[in-house]
């Protein structure tokens, strides 16, 4: 049986077709919402040091450079896993491993990138700056990626800009870097032994390591270990160009 409409009915039902086919406002291409930038990522962060080794130290500030790499990792770690990705940590703690264990345990958790967090240091006190390094032709991508983050960054916001030198993406054969199966980097964004650097890298952004809770003197990063990991956080993003 055919029902006849009259002329307001059928305004009606196309007024109600035009609105129940559009997306909603703050919808995104096809009224999905957006996944976050680095889902379906997996990474590897391995704080450098640990354990009986505790790599650079700065008698002057009382730091040790795995304190520094272990509270920068797990900082870093939140903003990945914010972002959707999948973290993996070769140490949460003051645990010591070989670049070895560290490169089988990457390549164990079939990460898509390892990022190896270190401090770096000299015997002379003068020299600071930001370096990475690379060993295999996968790695490069990534380390050009973490050093521009890095240097834009730090070296305007550096206690002597003018001295804080641009010493690039460079090629060195580190075991975690030639025994990993993804690309990887090691990156060394400041000198532990120049006095003004260390000064600043002596605020951490957590009261302890894994905690969750932000220091007073290093509220949302504010500071230059919280500079570090989110430069870190910028590189990853422009790798993985998104």
């Amino acid at each position: 049986m055919r029902h006849r409409l009259n002329r307001p009915m059928v305004a009606a039902l196309a007024v109600l077709l035009i609105f129940s086919a559009a997306p909603p406002a703050n919808a995104v291409g096809h009224g999905l919402p957006t996944a976050a930038p680095l889902t379906g990522q997996i990474i590897c962060l391995d704080p450098g040091h640990g354990g009986a080794d505790p790599g650079a130290f700065n008698a002057s500030y009382e730091l040790r450079e795995s304190e520094i790499n272990l509270d920068v990792a797990h900082a870093l770690a939140g903003k990945l896993q914010d972002a959707g990705a999948a973290v993996v940590m070769t140490r949460t703690g003051n645990q010591g491993k070989t670049e070895r264990e560290r490169a089988e345990f990457c390549n164990q958790a079939r990460a898509t990138a390892l990022i190896s967090v270190h401090t770096n240091s000299v015997a002379d006190p003068g020299p600071n700056g930001v370096l990475t390094l690379h060993y295999k032709p996968a790695d490069f991508a990534l380390a050009q990626a973490l050093y521009d983050a890095l240097y834009a960054t730090l070296a305007p916001t550096a206690p002597e800009p003018a001295e804080f030198t641009a010493f690039g993406a460079r090629r060195y054969r580190a075991g975690v870097l030639r025994r990993s199966t993804m690309p990887a980097v090691v990156v060394e964004p400041a000198f532990i032994s120049a006095p003004a650097e260390a000064r600043l890298l002596a605020t951490p952004i957590y009261t302890a390591p894994g905690s969750g809770v932000f220091s007073p003197g290093c509220p949302a990063f504010n500071c230059r270990r919280g500079q570090i990991a989110q430069a870190l956080y910028r590189g990853i993003l422009a790798y993985f160009e998104v």
